[in-house]
């Protein structure tokens, strides 16, 4: 009598067992099944898309055409310029090998950004294309407070220039050597789109800034 007990009660709690593996079989299949299907839902077919917004950037003829809603096209509004800076030219070396019109040059200045009055120094290249007369330019300015510094690289290129006025557009990337906390350190690391005026007669330039964010 007790050994059909004991075969009962091993048999009933082999079959528990295996009803609770069952179960969680059944559960976890369950699972995977409602998250593949979620996935296909949050997760869209991106490929399809890619090409379906790739053909539809094909059809474009105007501006007015664009979503510009679209990853593949942005628009930027820079508002406000936050620098101005009055240079003018302290040195010019001809270049070799180049147009008459290119040179070596260094300048210096003063200016003022976010309303913070500053003093700049410069050095960079400004390259003439002989076919068209525009300029190309490249350098690097320090500017400089009473307690703090900055560099940036600047690079611009010309409209042809009309006499002896040119008219520059170009960006600025400030570096991260302002001090930390200091009167420039705000412009650590960031990019800035620039017009600048040059009179080639008198040697001085007029720039003008946006933050570009």
């Amino acid at each position: 009598m007790k050994n059909l007990e004991a075969n009962y009660e091993k048999n009933i709690g082999a079959t528990s067992k295996t009803a609770a593996t069952a179960a969680l079989m059944l559960l976890v299949s369950v699972t995977i099944v409602l998250l593949l299907s979620l996935s296909n839902i949050i997760i869209p077919d991106t490929a399809h898309q890619l090409v379906v917004a790739e053909d539809a950037q094909l059809g474009v003829n105007s501006v007015e055409e664009i979503n510009f809603r679209s990853p593949f096209s942005n628009s930027f509004s820079l508002g406000t310029p936050f620098l101005v800076e009055y240079d003018n030219t302290t040195s010019l070396k001809a270049i070799k090998n180049a147009d008459p019109k290119s040179f070596d040059l260094t300048f210096e200045g003063y200016g003022t950004v976010n309303g913070l009055t500053y003093k700049d120094n410069g050095t960079g290249i400004y390259l003439t294309n002989p076919v068209d007369g525009s300029v190309y330019q490249k350098g690097v300015i320090e500017l400089i407070t009473d307690s703090d510094a900055i560099e940036t690289t600047y690079e611009s290129i010309s409209r042809t220039s009309d006499n002896g006025i040119v008219l520059d557009n170009g960006i600025m990337i400030f570096n991260a050597s302002s001090s930390n906390g200091g009167d420039l350190s705000f412009l650590n690391n960031t990019v800035a789109a620039y017009k600048d005026i040059i009179d080639l007669r008198r040697g001085n330039l007029t720039t003008i800034a946006w933050e570009w964010k």
